[in-house]
């Protein structure tokens, strides 16, 4: 296999680690022009908005979007990440909006509505909330894949459709319905996100046996089932479906970006019943479970004795909870205070430890590169494909052991200290802050 960014490295020792007729015919059909036309669409937009005193719910979806066939497979709506619920409250000039992830906190902030091939509705003034997932960092050069500029599709006092103009999906408008106030109603939205347990799931659909998994980072819910008569473009070789689709929290449960069949069931929708650990849709019944292994976010937090190298390195490590709770930021594994991200897998009960910027040095950038000392020494900063390392429970009490993620045909089992140019060409080993080679990680135990 051709691994882009790949070098190799190999242990030495410990220590060295139109046309005018046409629109001619156009203006006889209609009493007015076309930007008469368009900016009569837009006034009736600002007014559906603005005369809705309850406010909107936005259905936001950033990611890149598409529906494919993937190996036979249907592989559904490709978001690379699920939605989220946004609450919008408009004025003639003001938008004030507050979403799941700061439920009680709302943000103040202007809003265009213009021209641009059609309507266009914008929020071009930053907004906390609105710009979450638009704004750029060092790391996340593209941001999250959101929007803050749309298309307007269509507009009724039922809905408002709008699309992307970056993403190119779908980002729905319906008025506000709930007795809670918005700060509650997105509170419990989170509620519902943070408390589901329903990783692995287990039912039937009409007489179809059905299994799934639903992965709680990415907002992604999988339906696997077996069906003789389906086709070759929509099933592998042994009949088996499987349909996957992006999905955001609600009040109740979880909703799909579009809906989906599953076993000649349509599903959009489905309630979280966290007492007995179950998703439904009507008469459908999906019983939830965690992995056998699973861990608690809050256990991984805390002091370490990190093993590599068959137990003849140790380093004492800590782990501490990020601000959003999504991971853990470990201290003492490279010198100073370069800090180590380790991603929590919430519908496995691991951490994740991925090739990642770890800082600067000069012009050059310093990576936690992925290494594979037993397949030869290759060593990758690619972050495109998710190199790495898991983190999983052992079967000793406070210990913690590393595997491969098994993402790639590399096995990862070290990682190593690179640079790369403002290029971002090999600038080679990088040995500036200490201690750089990290060879064959092992355990983690809890001191």
């Amino acid at each position: 296999m051709k691994f882009n960014k790949i070098l190799t490295v190999v242990l030495a020792g410990v220590s060295v680690l139109s046309a005018q007729s046409c629109l001619k015919d156009q203006a006889d059909v209609f009493d007015s022009s076309s930007s008469e036309r368009l900016q009569a669409y837009i006034e009736q937009t600002r007014e559906i908005l603005t005369s809705n005193e309850k406010g909107w719910i936005m259905e936001y979806y950033p990611g890149s979007g598409s529906q494919r066939v993937d190996h036979g497979v249907l592989s559904g709506f490709r978001q690379s990440k699920g939605g989220y619920a946004y609450y919008l409250a408009f004025t003639d000039a003001e938008v004030t909006a507050s979403y799941e992830l700061d439920p009680e906190n709302s943000y103040k902030s202007v809003y265009k509505l213009t021209t641009d091939n059609g309507a266009v509705l914008s929020f071009d003034s930053y907004n906390q909330a609105l710009h979450h997932f638009a704004t750029p960092s060092s790391t996340e050069y593209q941001a999250k894949g959101g929007d803050f500029e749309f298309t307007i599709v269509s507009v009724s006092p039922e809905k408002i459709g709008l699309r992307g103009k970056r993403s190119g999906n779908h980002y729905d408008l319906y008025p506000y319905d709930s007795d809670l106030t918005p700060a509650a109603y997105l509170a419990k939205v989170a509620d519902v996100a943070s408390s589901m347990r329903a990783a692995i799931i287990d039912g039937k659909v009409g007489d179809t046996d059905v299994t799934g998994e639903v992965d709680f980072n990415n907002r992604r819910i999988t339906f696997k089932y077996v069906d003789p008569a389906a086709s070759a473009e929509t099933s592998e070789d042994d009949g088996t479906v499987v349909v996957e689709a992006p999905f955001m929290y609600t009040s109740k449960g979880i909703k799909t970006y579009e809906p989906v069949e599953v076993a000649g069931a349509t599903i959009n929708s489905m309630d979280y019943h966290s007492d007995n650990n179950i998703l439904t849709n009507g008469s459908i019944v999906f019983q939830g479970k965690l992995p056998e292994d699973y861990t608690q976010y809050s256990d991984f937090a805390g002091d370490f004795k990190l093993s590599m190298y068959n137990g003849r390195i140790t380093l004492d490590v800590t782990l501490t909870p990020d601000e959003e709770g999504n991971g853990f930021l470990m201290s003492g594994f490279v010198s100073g205070d370069h800090n180590v991200y380790l991603g929590y897998d919430r519908a496995r009960g691991r951490l994740t430890m991925n090739v990642q910027s770890l800082g600067a040095d000069g012009s050059n950038t310093v990576w936690l590169a992925a290494w594979s000392l037993s397949g030869g020494g290759n060593l990758t900063w690619d972050t495109t494909t998710g190199y790495g390392m898991e983190i999983v429970r052992g079967s000793q009490e406070g210990e913690f052991i590393f595997v491969d993620n098994g993402k790639t045909d590399m096995v990862i089992d070290s990682f190593i200290l690179w640079a790369t140019d403002a290029s971002g060409k090999s600038a080679g080993e990088f040995t500036g802050w200490g201690d750089n080679q990290f060879p064959y990680l092992q355990t983690l135990v809890r001191k």
